[in-house]
């Protein structure tokens, strides 16, 4: 009788789990991203001595994302094997990001801001931009 109890008991728990389950995928959804890759040469910035920097045109990148969306840009220095989200510091340079209605501009710079130290021009980067839509709560 025991076992039958226990069968019995084991069996319903199963069924109820396996439709929470089933609950939780079907409410699940995902959240519409666009990813975009360049490539920066090394004649392709716009070089201030102490600071280099280079404008990548984005048509995508509406006043949506830079309201209410999320905006992300990472670099790859090893042909994509890895990236880099920025801001980040690679070899004593210091690499952020500012972006606006269709454009982002990646910045590279010495850390120190010490205007006797030129920053070094990297021979190819790629860059990877996400723009990710989001649900924006007040």
């Amino acid at each position: 009788m025991k076992k039958f109890v226990l069968l019995g008991m084991t069996l319903v728990a199963g069924l109820t789990m396996s439709s929470c389950e089933k609950d939780i995928i079907e409410n699940y959804y995902t959240v519409p991203s666009k990813s975009f890759v360049y490539t920066i040469q090394s004649n392709q910035w716009s070089d201030q001595g102490f600071r280099i920097s280079r404008e990548l045109n984005l048509p995508e990148l509406t006043s949506y994302y830079l309201r209410q969306g999320g905006v992300s840009v990472a670099m790859s220095f090893d042909n994509e094997a890895t990236y880099d989200i920025l801001p980040a510091t690679f070899d004593g340079v210091a690499y952020s990001v500012r972006y606006g209605v269709g454009k982002v501009i990646i910045y590279a710079e010495d850390p120190l801001v010490d205007e006797g130290i030129e920053v070094p021009i990297p021979n190819e980067v790629k860059v990877k931009i996400l723009l990710t839509e989001a649900d924006f709560v007040e």
